[in-house]
């Protein structure tokens, strides 16, 4: 593939920060790690900009399902793959789509390149939203990439490494990119476990972490967050008859709690 700069200019457009459009020139690190998706696996490519991670899945053989916000490269993408049956391409934020429609219905695996200001989101979105989407691999900036692999310490680790295994695959160098951000990346890999749904973990954690520094019991008792929903209308109460087994965790803050105590947490609130 030519180089973005060239590419970029000769659509007559520049890259938009306001979308986080830092395009990777080096993909080695991704072609090394692709085989993080299995074989037959059909994909959700988020953000593909000018096609760079497509390409090497499209090598491997897989289907796949691009969504891309930015209309000018959303129509270069469409044209490029109008061909190619095993390739459709949707112009949306992904953040905004309506993920029961049917494009979505046969994807098991999701990648991209994900822009820095919407890591978060975009993360949770489909490890947590789309629990067909049995293994992932993100390009993330490099500090969230090593907060999300500690599994402990921020809500975002804890609601991930909730669904399955997130692991650190490899830095990428910030000079990998065109153009270069201010920060180094990283490429993490997900692998889905046969992990409980909890559709509303991300309250609890909100609760949690909104008072971090706070004992757990502080934090949940006191957070604005639970009074405004009819689920966790009942858990202050709850917290008042705590297993044996649990009730210790009232005393620790929320980074010194695993995933597997907050799970545990959750489903006895939910009784």
């Amino acid at each position: 593939m030519k180089h973005p700069s060239k590419i970029i200019h000769e659509l007559g457009i520049a890259p938009l920060k306001k979308l986080g459009q830092n395009f990777q020139v080096d993909v080695h690190s991704v072609e090394n790690a692709a085989a993080a998706i299995p074989e037959n696996a059909n994909i959700l490519e988020i953000g593909p900009g000018l096609g760079a991670w497509t390409e090497v899945f499209l090598r491997r053989g897989h289907a796949m399902t691009l969504v891309e916000k930015d209309r000018t490269l959303a129509a270069r993408l469409e044209s490029i793959h109008a061909e190619n049956s095993r390739v459709q391409v949707i112009e949306a934020d992904f953040l905004e789509c309506d993920l029961t429609r049917a494009e979505f219905s046969g994807v098991t695996a999701a990648i991209g390149n994900l822009p820095f200001y919407v890591t978060s989101d975009l993360l949770l979105r489909v490890v947590v939203d789309m629990p067909q989407v049995k293994h992932a691999l993100f390009g993330v900036q490099l500090e969230v990439a090593e907060r999300i692999h500690s599994a402990k310490g921020s809500s975002l680790a804890i609601h991930l490494q909730s669904q399955g295994t997130l692991r650190m695959v490899s830095r990428i160098a910030r000079h990998s990119f065109y153009p270069a951000p201010q920060v180094d990346a990283a490429l993490l890999s997900f692998v889905r476990s046969e992990a409980k749904m909890r559709p509303h973990l991300r309250e609890l954690l909100k609760a949690a972490f909104w008072g971090k520094r706070k004992k757990l019991s502080s934090a949940l008792k006191k957070n604005p967050f639970f009074s405004t929903s009819e689920t966790c209308a009942s858990w202050i109460e709850k917290l008042e008859r705590l297993p044996e087994r649990l009730a210790p965790l009232l005393e620790k803050r929320a980074d010194e709690i695993s995933v597997e105590e907050f799970c545990a947490l959750y489903d006895f609130l939910m009784v």
